[in-house]
């Protein structure tokens, strides 16, 4: 799981996967007539389709047709194709793992047990709602706030995520250290906007909620009229933590977000509530320096506290307990209940995926790195690691020359760029050094009592680094996951070995197709770190100014052509992009495309490619943009579209696609498109 510290900057932009930590949103499945990928495929093409119209049909319409969007998914697409096949690996592994042996090592009793328990529903079904029963009782026995602080902590320790969160972030001003971090939490719609628009759909998904939440209080053994009290209390009490929470492009802005103080002071601040009490249930230190990300959101907590009657926080933290457990743990009608509401309703999922999907992902989220070591020493050996730690050095070294070439930073900016560039960590594949997984203790049959510890173990691992130095070595994503991110606080990027196949990269594909798939990607999170958010941060990841502030206008105003760019496009009908909230990706996307083209034209010039040569029809420069939009080949639900486009900090893959390749003038030269063709910007923008 990613610690929250890490800014929204992953390069997957298929939008179950960032749903992933929601109960039962689903992840892709893969459809019944799966091939082998290609990097490059030309069977995907749609000669049909002007490429200087619609680059994304021309490249995409083929794997369309073939690729028909699958009953229990919200969206599927490339990335689909390989997260499952990763999915099938790690389930060979758990079936194996979860027979019972004399042999089988300490890491393989406890994911093997934890598989069995997760796919053993007629036990989960006979248990019902007991296994939680104690937890249930704690909340009912709450008598007074003055009781709050001891229970919240503890709830907290079992990811029950009440009304904030607390976690060990990397100190701001001092990014070698860790400090605790406290961040606006507590909603079950997916943000704050959803509790607060005025349209009929966002009304309508309002109700649709609370009838969700009064359908959960019955299965938990509430009377009708009760549960749809209950649920309409937990609108209420949810939507002023709403209406106190930033905004989500708002927060995009690290310096908003960054309010530091001591213990002891917000401690102070919090009148109604014993900061000290919740921090010594939680077993997290009650002293030291810590950061209020949002202080309004803090005030209204305290103030509700203090002003809701204590029947009403019961039933909202009965409500997120049942939210928090509601899946692989619970009884088969509470699963279907949220799905129902969170894949179904919100996103448009038509089916419920297979069980064993759900229990693999399950056991890759608490044990990843267990799994991992099996992984990739089977699907990622070293000469792989190093094929793709060399293509990571390519790209950094044409991120260099790109930064020389600028005509609008000057030469002070830039050598501090350069400085922070050369500084990047690059972790490729998975952690030199493997989690300890001993304290955790699995039992075979108790998926929901697992489910508690394995988060226990979290959050003792999580508080345990506040006052001391920073884990750089620590990764926040499981070898096998198909996705990359950029840390800002520890200025790194990280690329796991699961991603590093087909359809992304192979060593049977040529540079161009490579350099314009996985090449993309690496320069992406590259460009995160000289985004709008992670050009903010230093080369040693402290929160400071090192442009100067001719060099920042000349930034912001080139990046405003970005918003207005994306700002244009209507998703779904009514529902337009933000911008503002994209503009991170968007950069990242545009930047990293550029990166790895120079670092390609540099490779083809090296390796002397003839770029008039053809190989499947193409030549070398068309494989490099065509690999490009293949990548993002996805089938989506417009219910999805809707939500992501509300939420998501990625733009739909078509826009990633088409947006992006419409400002580069390389591209429109490579297919002879001319000034009023679609697929050229009219107002191109570039920052890197």
């Amino acid at each position: 799981m990613l610690r929250p510290a890490v800014l929204p900057c992953l390069c997957v932009s298929a939008f179950a996967f960032a749903l992933a930590a929601v109960p039962a949103i689903s992840q892709p499945a893969v459809p019944a007539a799966a091939q082998e990928p290609r990097v490059f495929d030309p069977t995907l093409i749609d000669k049909t389709v002007d490429p200087c119209d619609n680059f994304y049909k021309f490249s995409c319409n083929g794997w369309f047709q073939r690729n028909p969007l699958p009953p229990d998914q919200t969206a599927y697409g490339r990335f689909t194709e390989l997260y499952e096949l990763n999915r099938k690996h790690l389930r060979e592994m758990l079936e194996a793992a979860a027979a019972p042996s004399a042999t089988r090592t300490a890491n393989e009793q406890k994911v093997g047990d934890e598989y069995a328990s997760c796919m053993d529903t007629a036990a989960i079904d006979k248990l019902g709602i007991a296994p939680l029963r104690p937890e249930l009782d704690r909340i009912a026995a709450l008598k007074s706030t003055d009781e709050l602080p001891a229970l919240l902590g503890h709830l907290h320790s079992i990811g029950t995520n009440a009304f904030f969160l607390m976690y060990a972030q990397p100190d701001n001003a001092n990014a070698n250290m860790v400090i605790q971090n406290y961040m606006a939490a507590g909603l079950g719609l997916p943000e704050r906007d959803y509790y607060l628009r005025t349209d009929a759909k966002s009304v309508e998904q309002r109700n649709q909620y609370v009838d969700h939440v009064h359908k959960m209080f019955v299965l938990a053994g509430e009377p009708e009229e009760e549960a749809k009290k209950d649920a309409e209390t937990v609108l209420t009490l949810e939507t002023r933590l709403a209406k106190a929470s930033m905004k989500r492009e708002d927060m995009r802005e690290p310096k908003n977000l960054d309010h530091p103080t001591d213990i002891g002071t917000f401690g102070k601040e919090m009148t109604h509530f014993s900061l000290a009490g919740y921090l010594a249930a939680g077993h997290a230190p009650t002293s030291g320096k810590a950061n209020d990300e949002q202080p309004k959101f803090f005030a209204e907590f305290n103030a509700v506290v203090g002003d809701t009657p204590i029947d009403q926080i019961k039933t909202y933290l009965k409500w997120f307990l049942l939210h928090s457990y509601s899946t692989t743990s619970m009884p088969e009608s509470f699963e279907t209940e949220t799905w129902n509401f969170y894949a179904h309703t919100l996103n448009g999922a038509e089916k419920q995926q297979e069980r064993w999907k759900r229990c693999t992902s399950r056991v890759d989220r608490e044990m990843g790195e267990a799994l991992g070591q099996v992984f990739v020493a089977k699907y990622f050996p070293p000469e792989e690691k190093q094929r793709a730690l060399n293509m990571t050095l390519a790209i950094e070294q044409a991120m260099e020359k790109d930064i020389d070439s600028l005509d609008w930073m000057s030469a002070e900016t830039k050598a501090r760029a350069k400085d922070k560039l050369h500084m990047v960590m690059n972790k490729v594949g998975y952690p030199d050094k493997w989690r300890d997984y001993s304290t955790l203790k699995i039992v075979r049959g108790d998926a929901l009592g697992n489910q508690e510890r394995a988060r226990e173990f979290d959050h003792v691992r999580n508080v345990n680094k506040i006052g001391k130095p920073v884990d750089k070595t620590e990764w926040y994503m499981s070898p096998p996951t198909v996705n990359a991110y950029y840390d800002p606080q520890e200025n790194d990027v990280n690329f796991p070995a699961g991603y590093f196949q087909p359809p992304f990269f192979s060593d049977k594909e040529d540079d161009a197709a490579n350099y314009g798939d996985m090449g993309s990607t690496i320069g992406h999170e590259l460009t995160h770190g000289f985004d709008d958010e992670g050009r903010q941060y230093d080369k040693d990841g402290n929160l400071k100014d090192w442009w100067t502030k001719d060099d920042e206008t000349k930034f912001n105003e080139r990046t405003q052509c970005m918003v207005k760019q994306y700002d244009a496009i209507e998703a779904v009908p009514g529902v337009h992009l933000n911008g503002k909230l994209t503009l991170g990706e968007n950069l990242a996307d545009l930047g990293g495309l550029w990166l790895a083209w120079l670092a390609w034209l540099d490779r083809a010039q090296m390796a002397h490619v003839d770029m008039n040569s053809t190989m499947d029809g193409y030549t070398p420069d068309q494989r490099f943009w065509i690999a490009y939009a293949q990548q993002w080949c996805t089938q989506t639900r417009p219910e999805q579209l809707r939500t992501q486009a509300q939420t998501d900090e990625h733009s739909p893959d078509e826009y990633r696609s088409n947006t992006v390749l419409s400002d580069l003038p390389d591209f429109a030269k490579s297919f002879s498109c001319k000034k009023t063709d679609k697929m050229v910007a009219a107002t191109p923008c570039r920052v890197w």
